[in-house]
């Protein structure tokens, strides 16, 4: 789907009937829609007054709806418009000026879409003019980037692309960047399978994973943009209070300018189109740094080119963090969005500290699962392997330490343990795998480490404990008797572990899930659902799912972040939009003979009459508190115009 500054699809496709009435082609030379040269459409209509553009639009919008053999007549008509009554004959000439004129004028520039491979116009008809072209580069044709770890001047260039292309794009309307999103989610799913092969070689992850978190979770969260953006990012009316009676305020939502976004290497699909779009459809350009262990090399930038995004509004940068992070940040950004660990996320703030430039950060959780002695067991049991081991633990989210009450206890780490034991553990391409190998060897390190570390201070290995430690295809584990000085305990556990712990009662579940350092997400687990609630707004996190597990990420109108070193702001939900806005106040007065009554001259009556009034509107009682601030209001506003005058006749 072509998508328009100018015109609306109904729009296109009349342009494309007429082009097609008018150029169908023949043996050697291509039809009008085939070329897909109407995608340069917009080109054209810059330089249009707003009268013909208009009249273009409107006669665009007839031929949608009008059967190509009434077109052939009118057009046939065109050229009897000198024998026709005046008035008939005019807009004939205008049709055929306009209609005729868009077309081939885009026909003969032997311009085409990206990617067009038939045969070109002016090889078929044997003419080549020399052509200017004045706007610059065409549509999906870049000049020569250096995206692979760029150097300084590289970086350089890349911001001066994404400057300009936030120029262009903040001119769309939010209406209209949701025709790329609507592009981009046709592009995804006929695309489905590629992008699951890509990420499956990058990751390892089972398929299943892999279709549910990165592109079931995508599409949900594109089909959220396209129904609520609009909303969420028009002007919106605030209440004026009576002090400024006669004046409207308005708030603006407008794009902050470049985002830098910088993603893991866990989800590397979702983790790159979901920020992105977020970032996108409030109006900005985005500079996009994926992890270098998953960077899905190629696949963003080509899905959203075929999506006809154009160039300079996405840009997808490759390298190492600790060199081609730090550049990009140096840059400066107008906003950054991180998601990633403690210590990427420490060093990155520390450098935008120094050009003071907003970031967000989601940095890991260390999440809690509480379950409470009335469940039902089976149904919970399932949620804590699903939770604790879904892609292989490499979830920012995963359920990292599970509380189960004391009266239950054993009855529910013989199901889990059972349960576990079930899993199957592969790299399928079929869907047919529970869990794949780690992402990186990297991580296999970290958890060997904590694996060692917990066995050497006493740490119980219910299943997993033959592993030999170097294997990327780590077990699920499931561990006993972790303490406080493990570090197990006090580390983020970025792999298939589950350590878990026994509880008494409520005031100590809130205790044990309650971690002084993190504050992601959390699970509560309770028939009861007054106790459920309680238990969730005591713990100190950003997310909790109540019965369920990991699900608030489900939702894409919740926002998501954490708390505590979990990091801070969100994303996601309506406030996910505010996250890539400059959120602009706004207060609208009349022009008029008006003085305000808090400007110069001051005098002693002013404050006088000006102490009444205040007293009037804040003391209690509503409707007297309004009656006296009416009558000292006018009193002000009287004196305040005499003031005017008398400073007038000086």
């Amino acid at each position: 789907m072509i998508v328009s500054k100018y015109f609306s699809q109904s729009q296109l496709k009349g342009l494309s009937k007429a082009g097609d009435v008018l150029l169908p082609g023949t043996k050697t030379s291509p039809s009008f829609s085939s070329t897909g040269c109407m995608s340069h459409m917009d080109r054209m209509a810059a330089y249009l007054s707003e009268d013909d553009l208009s009249g273009l639009q409107m006669l665009l919008s007839l031929f949608r709806w009008t059967p190509k053999w009434k077109i052939s007549l009118l057009f046939k008509l065109c050229n009897k418009s000198d024998k026709i009554p005046s008035f008939f004959g005019a807009a004939l000439r205008m049709l055929e000026i306009g209609v005729k004129g868009a077309v081939f004028s885009l026909y003969y520039a032997n311009v085409t879409k990206p990617g067009y491979e038939g045969p070109k116009v002016h090889d078929a008809i044997g003419w080549h003019p020399k052509l200017v072209l004045r706007d610059g580069e065409l549509p999906g044709k870049k000049a020569k980037m250096n995206y692979e770890n760029p150097n300084q001047k590289n970086v350089d260039a890349i911001y001066d692309r994404a400057k300009s292309g936030h120029k262009d794009l903040r001119q769309w309307p939010v209406k209209k960047r949701l025709e790329f999103i609507t592009n981009l989610k046709a592009v995804i799913l006929e695309n489905q399978e590629k992008i699951l092969d890509h990420v499956q070689a990058d990751t390892g992850k089972s398929r299943f994973d892999a279709i549910t978190a990165e592109i079931f979770g995508v599409l949900d969260f594109l089909d959220y943009l396209e129904k609520n953006a609009v909303k969420y990012l028009s002007d919106r009316k605030v209440a004026t209070p009576f002090a400024l009676m006669g004046k409207k305020s308005k708030v603006f939502f407008e794009p902050l300018g470049v985002a830098l976004l910088i993603s893991p290497w866990n989800y590397p699909f979702y983790q790159a189109i979901v920020p992105i779009c977020q970032a996108f459809i409030a109006g900005n350009a985005v500079v996009f740094k994926p992890s270098s262990a998953t960077p899905l090399k190629g696949l963003v930038e080509d899905l959203l080119q075929q999506a006809d995004f154009r160039s300079g509004w996405v840009q997808v940068v490759y390298g190492q963090g600790s060199s081609v992070g730090d550049a990009l940040v140096d840059a400066g950004p107008d906003k950054i969005f991180l998601i990633g660990s403690q210590a990427v996320g420490r060093h990155v703030m520390a450098k935008a500290a120094q050009h003071l430039i907003p970031i967000e950060l989601e940095l890991g959780g260390k999440d809690p699962m509480v379950v409470f002695d009335d469940v039902n067991i089976d149904r919970a049991v399932a949620g804590a392997i699903w939770g604790a081991f879904t892609t292989t633990g490499q979830s920012c989210t995963s359920v990292e330490r599970l509380f189960i009450h004391e009266n239950i206890y054993d009855t529910f780490k013989q199901v889990l343990v059972k349960e576990t034991l079930k899993l199957t553990q592969k790299t399928d391409i079929d869907g047919s795998a529970d869990i794949g190998p780690m992402c990186t060897q990297n991580q296999v390190k970290v958890i060997a480490a904590q694996v060692a570390d917990a066995k050497e201070k006493g740490a119980t290995f219910i299943t997993g404990g033959s592993w030999d430690g170097k294997s990327d295809h780590i077990p699920p584990m499931i561990i006993e008797g972790v303490t406080s000085d493990m570090l197990i305990d006090r580390q983020e556990n970025f792999g298939p572990l589950l350590p878990i712990y026994s509880f008494s009662g409520e005031a100590q579940a809130i205790e044990l899930a309650n971690d002084p350092e993190y504050g992601l997400s959390a699970s509560v687990w309770s028939k009861n659902l007054k106790r459920a609630d309680r238990v969730a707004r005591a713990i100190y996190t950003g997310n909790v799912s109540i019965n369920n597990v990991m699900l608030t990420e489900g939702n894409h109108a919740l926002p998501f972040g954490g708390v505590q070193k979990s990091g801070f702001g969100r994303f996601k939900g309506e406030f996910g939009f505010y996250a890539f806005t400059n959120i602009k106040s706004v207060l609208v007065d009349k022009d008029s003979k008006k003085m305000e009554a808090n400007w110069f001259p001051y005098t002693a009556k002013k404050y006088r009459i000006f102490s009444d009034l205040t007293r009037a509107l804040y003391s209690p009682g509503k409707i007297s508190s309004l009656v006296k601030g009416a009558i000292h209001g006018l009193r002000l506003e009287t004196y305040v115009a005499g003031l005017s005058k008398n400073n007038k006749k000086r």
